[in-house]
């Protein structure tokens, strides 16, 4: 299976979260508009995290965009994913990306069932909903990596008006 390759501006993307990262800022986000890619720039990042030895978790509030996640992901990288979703478990598989839904992750008694360390990476799809309570929860119990991605579009589109630069410490336009 040939790897997808990034764009030139994918990579400057890629390239831009992965630097923060390394300058030790621990949570980044990254605007892209819509269609340009966002998916296959954080699967890369996924990539480059797995060689490192991370285990990553894709955090998405909808079973399609996990799908679609684990879907590129493997066409992208070649790495299989496991589901932490529902009756689905990650818990017990050799995997090093799950992609896992906030609405099950929220769960407290979900969460006792991991280590505090297990995840080295965490990678929130559609990051407008980062700051809703349910994305907080996991979040809260990990220091790790966070790479959050969002339709430029979307930016300032939130109904209940709260500043996401709660939840970010660093953002990256590309």
């Amino acid at each position: 299976m040939k790897k997808m390759e990034l764009r030139p501006y994918q990579e400057e993307a890629r390239r831009a979260v992965e630097d923060q990262w390394l300058a030790g800022t621990r949570r980044t986000l990254l605007v892209l508009p819509t269609g340009t890619g966002k998916t296959i720039v954080f699967a890369k990042i996924t990539e480059d995290m797995v060689r490192k030895g991370n285990h990553v978790l894709i955090l998405a509030h909808r079973g399609e965009l996990l799908e679609q996640a684990a879907d590129k992901i493997k066409k992208a990288t070649g790495l299989g994913c496991s589901v932490e979703k529902a009756e689905e478990t990650c818990i017990g598989q050799w995997y090093q990306v799950t992609v896992g839904s906030v609405q099950s992750l929220q769960r407290p008694k979900r969460l006792e069932k991991f280590s505090q360390d297990y995840f080295d990476t965490i990678i929130i799809d559609e990051a407008h909903h980062a700051i809703s309570p349910g994305y907080q929860h996991p979040e809260h119990r990990r220091e790790c990596y966070r790479y959050r991605l969002q339709d430029a579009a979307l930016q300032s589109d939130r109904p209940d008006n709260k500043p996401q630069s709660s939840v970010y410490c660093q953002r990256c336009d590309s």
